[in-house]
């Protein structure tokens, strides 16, 4: 089994269990948005019995690589299952959206990596019949981490005196909209998708005026733009995982989606004065 990167390997060895190994597409290090598929990645294309992926233009090469695969191989583009729904872009963010400007971070809303985790276990399923009762089940226990998580999330975000986040990227659309929050985003949908002065300028005042008292950087990202941005305005920083890459390297050991997104929570309740 191959997954293009993190997220979409956390669902696939979730739901799979013991019975599937889920190879990450996407090498350490290497920018999800912007990834190459080099020899060794066309290579566990070709060997897999299934593929998962995000298309609509999320990671063009990896999209082409799919489409060139020979029918054998079972392939799902998460992106396009049913309860994904996918939302507008940012306007200001222009050709760095996805085909039709979507904005391609779902995974960052629990309940959309529900569904997609569902049509994972469909695609399971259909390559192995002989197994689907266990997958079922792991879909089962999934869906309720993740409507635990989403509990948690709803009630470490109520009643907060602010609601605006300032974020290294724009990857906050659907948690932000999920919570009730507002997203102020430094950078475009792709995190090396640097602003200028004037931007930055702007993301600053429209923070002062929104009285932010955190700025959030990423994970696996220089925290420099953040640094800017709080120095400017008075605030502290913080970090809100995007959970881009492999949380193990970047945060530490026995770190996941379901932990980190827990820790985005308890960092965004301090940093939101939430009741």
């Amino acid at each position: 089994m191959v997954a293009d990167f993190y997220p979409v390997q956390f669902l696939a060895q979730r739901v799979g269990g013991d019975r599937v190994s889920v190879a990450d597409l996407t090498p350490p290090g290497t920018e999800p948005h912007e990834l190459a598929v080099d020899a060794k990645g066309a290579g566990a294309l070709a060997d897999a019995n299934v593929v998962f992926y995000l298309g609509a233009g999320f990671q063009p090469d990896v999209q082409k690589a799919v489409g060139e695969l020979p029918r054998s191989v079972r392939r799902t583009d998460l992106l396009s299952v049913p309860g994904v729904n996918l939302l507008p872009a940012p306007s200001v963010l222009g050709r760095e959206a996805l085909a039709g400007g979507k904005d391609p971070h779902v995974w960052l809303d629990p309940l959309r990596m529900r569904a997609m985790a569902a049509a994972v276990a469909g695609a399971y399923e259909r390559a192995d019949p002989e197994h689907a009762d266990g997958y079922r089940d792991n879909l089962a226990r999934l869906q309720r981490d993740l409507d635990r998580l989403h509990s948690d999330l709803r009630a470490d975000l109520t009643g907060c005196a602010q609601t605006s986040i300032v974020t290294s990227h724009a990857a906050f659309g659907y948690f932000a909209r999920r919570y009730g929050l507002r997203q102020i985003p430094i950078a475009g949908l792709s995190p090396d998708a640097e602003p200028d002065a004037k931007t930055l300028a702007t993301i600053s005042r429209q923070a002062r005026k929104a009285g932010v008292h955190t700025v959030y950087f990423e994970e696996a990202l220089p925290p420099k733009l953040a640094d800017t941005v709080a120095a400017e305005i008075g605030a502290r920083v913080d970090l809100l995982a995007a959970l881009e890459f492999d949380p193990t390297r970047a945060l530490g050991a026995g770190q996941d989606y379901l932990t980190v997104m827990r820790g985005n929570g308890r960092r965004l309740h301090s940093g939101l004065e939430c009741r």
